[in-house]
């Protein structure tokens, strides 16, 4: 299980910062392959920028607020600012896939472009995500992003980005209705969750109650459960187990450090049970996980930047 984003940095509210191609231009577009022998998995996290996948190639699982759906190729997936959100290769298939994070900021040109145009639809009550198809409106987001892997001038691929930009907000504008104002109930119960979740990341290498985690969201242990099952398909405990194996993964692919050190680094008892836990998880052991995953390399949209350029 290769997983693609490898440090996470965040905002105040745990948000995530992206690390944009060029840190002058808020956009970090790539084209991404997942071979099919092996696992990937880009964890649970949210940014306040917009995220456009498009399959050109084979399958994907996206899960986006605890939903989980399976994109194939011609098809994609628009997500919405802020929203929980993560992926991960299906077994025995292999996915190539466009990708394009903007924050909107690039949109704003005015405040009242951004209070008109964008604010409505970045709320929390607006849409969580909108499935991208070639038969319906939304196939002219997927043209777009065509338009922009496969035909844009590198010398103002900026720009490019920009012109795509409007035209795919202008297209989500038109076809989606603008919400009324957000549910407070609704949004309370994401951000005890988010701070649940984010409570697990941070203190998953120590031993951790149920008490503890609920009493991070504000929460009784029964909602506390049933919060984790809305929006991480799991219960907090396997959450728990879950995000300590993919802690070890980094581990297991970026440093050199024993078994023993990595099954202790991450919250195992012992190498023994990290070592029965990641085989009945990842269907092999962590010395051959480590043996047969090499670096995942992808093509970036943007070339590389530093922000004295």
């Amino acid at each position: 299980m290769t997983n693609l984003s490898d440090i996470i940095t965040t905002r105040s509210d745990r948000s995530q910062i992206v690390e944009y191609n060029n840190p002058l231009f808020e956009c970090f577009a790539v084209k991404s392959y997942y071979a099919a022998n092996k696992t990937y998995y880009v964890t649970e996290h949210w940014h306040e920028d917009v995220e456009l996948l498009y399959i050109i190639d084979g399958e994907l699982e996206y899960r986006v607020n605890g939903k989980s759906i399976i994109l194939h190729a011609g098809e994609g997936i628009c997500v919405n600012s802020k929203r929980i959100h993560s992926n991960n290769s299906i077994s025995g298939k292999s996915c190539a896939y466009y990708c394009s994070i903007t924050h909107p900021s690039l949109l704003c040109s005015s405040k009242y472009i951004e209070q008109t145009y964008l604010a409505p639809l970045l709320g929390p009550n607006s849409f969580d995500y909108l499935l991208l198809n070639r038969n319906d409106w939304t196939y002219i987001i997927i043209e777009e992003l065509e338009r922009l892997f496969e035909d844009s001038d590198s010398k103002i691929v900026e720009l490019d980005i920009l012109e795509a930009c409007f035209r795919i907000w202008k297209t989500i504008y038109k076809h989606v209705e603008i919400p009324p104002i957000a549910a407070e109930t609704t949004s309370s119960k994401i951000g005890a969750f988010k701070s649940m979740m984010l409570f697990i990341q941070d203190h998953y290498m120590e031993k951790i109650s149920l008490e503890e985690i609920a009493a991070a969201g504000n929460v009784g242990k029964t909602l506390c459960s049933k919060l984790f099952k809305k929006y991480a398909s799991k219960t907090p405990g396997e959450y728990l187990i879950y995000y300590r194996i993919q802690k070890s993964i980094e581990l297991l692919t970026n440093t050199e450090l024993s078994i023993t050190e990595i099954s202790y680094a991450t919250g195992f008892a012992s190498a023994s049970h990290y070592t029965k836990t990641f085989h009945k998880m990842m269907g092999c052991t962590p010395l051959k996980f480590r043996h047969d995953n090499s670096n995942h390399i992808d093509y970036c949209l943007i070339p590389q930047k530093n922000s004295s350029s």
